[in-house]
């Protein structure tokens, strides 16, 4: 007789855009585990989510359904009835509509419920609005995307702090076989130093900082700034620009699709957060084509991130000290080399699927007794 799969709903309701790489790490690991053959997934989604024919691909159930609003009663009631009907065993929420709706609606219902933490900060035990999310006392257990995540959350959670674990988000070098962006339309000198800044540049990105940091570059230094995400005809991106030593040398490139292949054509990447990060998507993205990284303390990004094997890691605002690094990179490309090299293998041997399968198949069989 054939071993019961763990029958796991998951809710999962990310919208995106189209990309040439869609596919989040979160949807990987429920592949793989959905592949291990002992686990029964199935994913409950916005039928406008660019995932679900991956899913569907995968040979994930697809629920198609559209949360609308932090609690919305009509989905608290049709997550009830799916669980009850289907006889859900785990229930596993991955972002905030989906752990305030599906947390309240597994109350009184025999379900582990698994909620996804992918950043620090926000979470605040006199907040009203941290019940319905991280503190939902419905909660069984929260999978952290970093370590730095989890002793956060840890300071503000109540009672038993067991129910906190670190899972790194797995990234798969296959992912990133495309070529490089050509960057051969920005016209910039031959021995240009480009760096390049992938973030949607809300002020906790830090733009300003590295804008300060560039005042701390050699004098005259070929050091070009690429800002993937940048609006160019934002007024307030114009005047952070404005703010670099050189403005001439800061470049918005808008939105493109292709931001890791920009990344990977950069001699390295920054992401210089002044608060409230996780694991950095954009980071993960340009180690896995071998760039080598400067980034915060703040946050997963420092284990992502080894000083001074795969990059540097430099305190939250401190600009001297961010471009201090960048120019030691710049000045030392045998170096930089070397460190994007390390980065790659960090990606391959640290943060990679597999391990991301293997660590969330060994919570679903504690959760459920099947150890």
């Amino acid at each position: 007789m054939s071993k019961q799969k763990i029958k796991v709903l998951v809710i999962a309701d990310y919208l995106g855009r189209s990309n040439l790489n869609p596919v989040r790490p979160e949807a990987a690991q429920l592949f793989g585990l959905q592949q291990s053959g002992e686990a029964d997934i199935s994913v409950l989604c916005s039928p406008e989510s660019v995932l679900v024919d991956y899913y569907r691909d995968n040979g994930l159930t697809v629920i198609p359904h559209k949360i609308d609003g932090k609690l919305s009663l009509k989905s608290i009631r049709f997550i009830r009835k799916l669980i009850r009907e289907q006889g859900f065993e785990l229930l596993h929420l991955f972002n905030s509509r989906a752990i305030s709706n599906g947390a309240t609606a597994a109350i009184g219902l025999p379900v582990k419920v698994i909620a996804y933490r992918g950043q620090t900060g926000s979470i605040k035990r006199y907040d009203p609005s941290s019940y319905l999310n991280m503190l939902h006392p419905r909660i069984d257990k929260i999978v952290c995307v970093a370590k730095a995540v989890e002793l956060d959350l840890r300071k503000h959670l109540w009672g038993s702090k067991d129910k906190l674990i670190t899972i790194y988000k797995g990234h798969s070098l296959d992912w990133y076989q495309a070529p490089k962006a050509d960057l051969s339309e920005l016209n910039l000198p031959d021995d240009a130093f480009t760096l390049s800044l992938v973030a949607n540049l809300r002020p906790r990105k830090g733009l300003h900082v590295l804008m300060e940091a560039t005042h701390h570059f050699p004098k005259d230094a070929p050091i070009y700034t690429l800002l993937v995400g940048a609006n160019p005809d934002d007024p307030k991106v114009k005047e952070m620009a404005a703010k670099a030593v050189d403005p001439s040398k800061v470049i918005a490139l808008g939105y493109r699709n292709d931001a890791p292949q920009v990344s990977g054509a950069s001699d390295i990447i920054v992401l210089p957060t002044t608060k409230r990060e996780g694991l950095s998507r954009a980071i993960l993205e340009g180690m896995a084509y071998g760039r080598a990284a400067v980034v915060t303390s703040t946050g997963g990004n420092a284990e992502l991130v080894k000083d001074g094997e795969s990059g540097y890691v430099v305190d939250p605002s401190d600009a001297p000290a961010l471009g201090k690094a960048i120019t030691r990179l710049w000045q030392n490309r045998d170096q930089t080399d070397a460190f994007g090299a390390n980065a790659r293998q960090r990606i391959e041997t640290i943060f990679n699927v597999q391990q991301g399968i293997d660590k969330h198949l060994q919570l679903y069989k504690q959760l459920t007794g099947r150890q």
